[in-house]
């Protein structure tokens, strides 16, 4: 298969994610449900195949078990959880435009909790990528930003995505273990920590759940989660991490046709707008950052 066909996948998964979480919960079924059992189904398939790994990474669990309960919080609780309870009261086209400005909020948090440099090009792309969000988040409407009648569900996905901008940096000190028994380890953790929020905020009854239902959330935990996973890591192995990201900024489109198919969303005037500033503002941080770097590089060593 060819190698790019790796990074493709994921990002084919993770918009089925977004479609099938807002056809889920509106259809009555609540986020804790969803995330719980979905996660929970995603542990007990990867289980047999990460017992090794996590048998030899063992000791590493034990001495760093205090930092992957954060891993675990923030990349498989948090992050999971709160994207389905903002698709409770948003569109999946909201939601996924909003997910993408996650590339600059990882530059913001990189500078906020590493001390990570930007240069002027990633501040630039980082205000107008922040403009294109806020124009979605107030429907393209002065009038709703100065009373701030901002959806919730936006909210709930802004913070979703701070989350999983917080555990995509932090992740440069994850424990030297096999990313299958990491993987593993902190899914386990995540659903742990999902149990007493489901006991506590379900109001969902297991018997009410249909054969549709199920296949759902176990799309969630073989494609979503371990499949996405799995290649995500080969094509980042076998392309590179740099050629991955530019991956990401597919994931709106796919995401956005599979809402028009499914879910007969339409596309309004202020999304287009959103969506231009964002991928300029990722764009301008990100691609033409490197090629301005590139290019200042190869000179100082031309002179």
């Amino acid at each position: 298969m060819p190698a790019f066909v790796y990074l493709l996948l994921p990002i084919l998964f993770w918009s089925g994610n977004y479609v099938l979480g807002r056809l889920t919960v509106s259809g009555g079924i609540d986020p804790y449900t969803i995330s719980f059992f979905r996660w929970g189904f995603a542990c007990l398939l990867i289980m047999p195949f990460a017992l090794p790994k996590i048998r030899k990474d063992w000791p590493l669990v034990i001495k760093h078990w205090p930092m992957l309960l954060f891993f675990a919080f923030l990349g498989i609780c948090n992050y999971n959880l709160f994207l389905y309870i903002g698709l409770t009261s948003t569109t999946v086209t909201n939601a996924v435009l909003l997910n993408s400005i996650m590339p600059v909020m990882i530059l913001i948090t990189a500078r906020l909790l590493l001390g990570s440099k930007t240069s002027q090009l990633q501040n630039v792309g980082i205000i107008i990528s922040t403009i294109g969000a806020i124009v979605i988040v107030s429907r393209g409407s002065m009038d709703t930003l100065l009373h701030l009648t901002v959806s919730k569900g936006d909210l709930w996905i802004i913070t979703a995505a701070v989350s999983w901008a917080v555990y995509s940096v932090l992740l440069i000190r994850r424990p030297g273990m096999h990313l299958l028994s990491f993987f593993a380890v902190t899914a386990i953790m995540g659903t742990c920590i999902q149990f007493p929020l489901y006991v506590l905020f379900s109001h969902t009854e297991i018997s009410t759940l249909t054969t549709a239902n199920w296949g759902a959330i176990l799309y969630m935990a073989i494609f979503a989660s371990i499949g996405a996973f799995i290649c995500w890591n080969v094509g980042i192995q076998q392309l590179g991490a740099a050629t991955a990201g530019h991956f990401v900024h597919l994931l709106p489109v796919f995401s956005i046709f599979l809402s028009i198919i499914f879910l007969e969303e339409t596309i309004q005037s202020f999304h287009g707008i959103g969506i231009m500033l964002i991928f300029s503002g990722i764009g301008i941080a990100t691609i033409l950052n490197q090629r301005v770097k590139k290019h200042a590089l190869t000179k100082s060593f031309g002179d």
